[in-house]
């Protein structure tokens, strides 16, 4: 392998993340055991059922007597009703439902293992600010030992510049353990090795071109669920208001032994007076069912174009916020910092002005990948919202 190779094979972007996420095989299970437990329940209401084989033997004085008859015969019970093709309209419905789920799982799956890889690469940047930092502070230190030793500072500014220099360590190694559980996080929702040694390449502030919007061709997934569920329960509704019986129908054929011996055909008829039990459980409870069904779909219909408005105009509000105080703080705490250094070494200001001015340019540093990893996360958590069916 040449090396070239070897250095693309370290790479991990976004979009591989993914990928990894989405062909890991328990991660499948989880989106295609739903639609395939509902094909199996599709073909059970589609399949006709098993007709019954019945053998009866009838002697006058037991089986060695002199007449003997012998019935065999094949009995299924048929709905005239049409339940049964309803049931199978509610167990298609279902896998429409069960579909629409296995898209709203992949896009949970691909929500999750974003906003894992861009915690990886939000921790990356404070991790490398932290380490910046504790460089600065080294050199701080060296500068303002020259300074006493020339007899320009006292031994107290020394003494101060050593007090940061030696938390430092403590808050890098910090930083080093969010990274690693950051990537943790990432190897759980990839289930791939890559996610922990992997070099993590991205852009941690989104484009405002990449927001999902309502009101395209197809609805959002979470919707689709749903709607399949009010037609599942309108059918099964419509179904246990249906009163006629199934009717069970037979033939067979009857032999008679002994004397006269003789063979003929039988046919049976039977099906269940509904007396007592007219279903009016069955068809209070279905009716429920999808008056709930309506009412679910209905909620999470509002609830889903509120929360798609309030995060869009999160995004939007946090990618220009994240976009001016980069352009405008950061720049200007970097500036002030690169002041500083100059202006302490030239015994222009104290050490406490320079330690201030380090510290500043740091948290404004943070602040900067905490603006740009929230609007980055509510990005994901719009598009999670609307992910659609195909």
């Amino acid at each position: 392998m040449t090396l070239p190779a070897i250095a693309g094979a370290q790479v991990l972007t976004a979009d591989e993340a993914v990928r990894l996420a989405l062909e890991n095989a328990p991660n499948r299970v989880f989106i295609d055991a739903p639609s395939q437990m509902a094909e199996g329940a599709v073909i059970s209401a589609e399949t006709w059922r098993n007709p019954v084989l019945s053998v009866e033997r009838e002697g006058e004085r037991g089986f060695g007597g002199d007449r003997v008859e012998t019935t065999v015969s094949l009995e299924r019970a048929f709905d005239f009703s049409g339940r049964r093709s309803l049931h199978a309209d509610g167990a298609r419905a279902d896998l429409v439902a069960a579909r629409a789920q296995g898209f709203v799982t992949q896009a949970d799956l691909q929500a999750d293992t974003l906003g894992a890889f861009y915690g990886v690469l939000a921790a990356q940047a404070e991790l490398e600010a932290a380490e910046r930092l504790r460089e600065q502070f080294v050199s701080l230190e060296a500068a303002t030992l020259q300074r006493v030793e020339a007899g320009d500072a006292s031994r107290f500014e020394l003494e101060r510049v050593r007090q940061e220099t030696l938390v430092l360590p403590g808050f890098v190694s910090e930083a080093q353990l969010n990274m690693q559980g950051a990537r943790d996080e990432l190897f759980i929702a990839t289930g791939s090795e890559r996610a922990l040694s992997a070099r993590i390449e991205g852009d941690l502030l989104p484009g405002t071109e990449g927001l999902a919007t309502l009101g395209g061709a197809n609805i959002p997934a979470r919707l689709a669920v749903l709607e399949a569920g009010v037609e599942a329960a309108a059918a099964r509704e419509t179904a246990a208001s249906r009163l006629a019986p199934e009717v069970n129908l037979g033939l067979g054929v009857r032999h008679a032994e002994g004397m006269g011996a003789e063979t003929g055909v039988v046919v049976s008829a039977s099906l269940p007076l509904p007396l007592f039990d007219r279903n009016q459980g069955e068809r209070l409870a279905r009716a429920a069912d999808a008056r709930l069904a309506e009412a679910r779909l209905r909620r999470e219909q509002r609830r889903i174009e509120a929360e798609a408005g309030a995060l869009r105009r999160r995004a939007a509000v946090l990618h220009q916020t994240a976009t001016d105080y980069e352009a405008d703080a950061l720049v200007s705490a970097r500036e002030m910092q690169r002041i500083a250094l100059v202006s302490y070494q030239s015994g222009e200001i104290s050490v406490l002005e320079a330690i201030d001015a380090l510290r500043a340019a740091f948290d404004a540093e943070t602040r900067a990948i905490s603006l740009k990893f929230r609007a980055r996360q509510a990005e994901i958590a719009l598009n999670a919202l609307l992910a659609e069916t195909e």
